[in-house]
């Protein structure tokens, strides 16, 4: 059935309505609010008020809910749907989203809900076998769950090492990925990033292989929150439903969003924007020095709160560089420089400038993280592979992270030669413009 209305629900309670007109026209109107205070909006690019809204940013806030590139291809294949379909896509698939949002027909009826489905080790392997074929498991009865994103993924309810799909809208808490096509022990990269990430003091979200006949990853969502009285799902949006632009704009080389308007929104809208800015530098740092070269603005989110959105922790970080076919450059320009062989000190003091922090705090964070994370990752090594077992890949990380280090350490050491911001100790933080 072709859909032209979805009633849209935020953490659980119906907000809206999306609707597409005969010309393929998108547009969003609240519901009544009678609650005191009334619900969040769905969006810091759709604030809430009476009269409807039209057009590309609608479409941008709920299309940034689908997968992208080669995913969304195979999905539409699966489905029997064009591959430009967007909202029937979203009737098909948006039960369980990335954040809190839901959509379903309006004469839907509230049907109870089947119970869940616990994936024995033989049933898992072959979910995710498959996945490459039948992405997200798309055409199982019941199973409507979609998330962004380029690589094959399959959200579940996992608890005590039992992954379990969740049916007509269940909500999910982790994320399983299988390995990458053609990108070398994948699975262990990025397992062994997020570790190392977090190690580092970065807020990222929680990973660990599970170990069968095919090494799978197993990701902690960010968007959700579970205790003794269930799973309850965050509302959040990554930056580019933020600024109401296109999944195809996520790159900054494509108008996307770039570090400086980042940083520029977390001081407009963060609950602690001081604190958010900080992580920001830090995670550009930590991307530049593992070789993270597919960052952009769908991978940077803000979670919203009871009073005002923070910085979401970090997701999705892996070594890309480390791969010779893929792009070598930095997702965000980073003082205007995006070849990473190209970075010195002066472009990050100008990066300090564009983010409005003193380019040598900036400078000093850059010098920190490149005099420690040789060392740090060097004791996490030890600790994943002693839980994981051997990986070529981590020695290859481990090799690129010392090249980048001391890639930094010289080019700072010539930027203080020439006496330029100093002295280093003097450096405030970003709470200084």
């Amino acid at each position: 059935m072709q859909y032209t209305q979805l009633d849209v629900h935020l953490a659980g309670r119906r907000v809206g309505r999306l609707s597409e007109s005969p010309s393929g026209q998108w547009s969003f109107v609240y519901a009544a609010a009678p609650a005191d205070p009334p619900p969040a909006p769905i969006s810091l690019a759709l604030p809430r008020h009476q009269n409807a809204y039209h057009g590309d940013r609608v479409r941008a806030v709920f299309a940034n809910l689908l997968p992208e590139g080669e995913i969304r291809l195979r999905l539409t294949q699966s489905l029997g749907i064009s591959e430009r379909n967007d909202f029937a896509l979203l009737a098909r698939l948006a039960g369980d989203c990335a954040g809190a949002l839901s959509l379903r027909a309006p004469d839907a009826p509230p049907a109870d809900r089947r119970p869940p489905r616990a994936l024995n080790d033989a049933e898992l392997r072959n979910a995710m076998a498959i996945l490459p074929v039948h992405p997200l498991l798309a055409e199982a009865d019941g199973l409507r769950v979609t998330l962004p994103g380029e690589f094959d993924k399959l959200p579940v309810r996992f608890a005590d090492g039992q992954a379990t799909l969740m049916l007509d809208g269940g909500l999910t808490t982790h994320i399983l990925k299988p390995a990458r096509p053609g990108l070398r022990e994948s699975v262990v990269n990025e397992a062994y990033t997020s570790e190392l990430a977090a190690a580092f003091g970065l807020p990222v979200a929680r990973c660990e292989v599970i170990h069968g006949q095919v090494a799978v990853l197993c990701v902690t969502r960010v968007d959700r929150e579970s205790d003794a009285d269930g799973v309850r799902a965050l509302p959040m949006e990554d930056f580019c439903q933020v600024a109401g632009l296109s999944p195809h704009q996520k790159f900054t080389r494509e108008g996307g969003l770039g570090l400086p308007a980042i940083a520029r929104i977390l001081r407009d809208v963060s609950a602690r924007p001081a604190a958010d800015l900080r992580a920001l530098i830090q995670w550009t740092i930590f991307c530049f020095l593992v070789g993270f070269g597919a960052a952009h603005c769908k991978q940077i989110a803000l979670r919203h709160g009871p009073r005002a959105p923070r910085l979401a922790p970090f997701f999705g970080l892996w070594s890309t560089h480390v791969y010779p076919g893929m792009n070598y450059r930095m997702g965000f320009p980073v003082g205007g420089e995006d070849r990473p062989d190209w970075m010195t000190a002066g472009r990050w003091l100008e990066f300090g400038r564009q983010i409005g922090v003193r380019p040598v705090y900036v400078l000093e964070s850059l010098r920190d993280a490149a005099a420690s994370l040789p060392r740090l990752a060097a004791d996490v090594e030890e600790r994943f592979q002693k839980q994981n077992g051997y990986a070529a890949i981590v020695k290859q990380i481990r090799a690129l992270i010392d090249q980048r280090a001391r890639q930094v350490l010289v080019s700072i050491e010539a930027e203080t030669a020439r006496g330029e911001e100093m002295p280093l100790a003097e450096a405030e933080g970003p709470t200084s413009a």
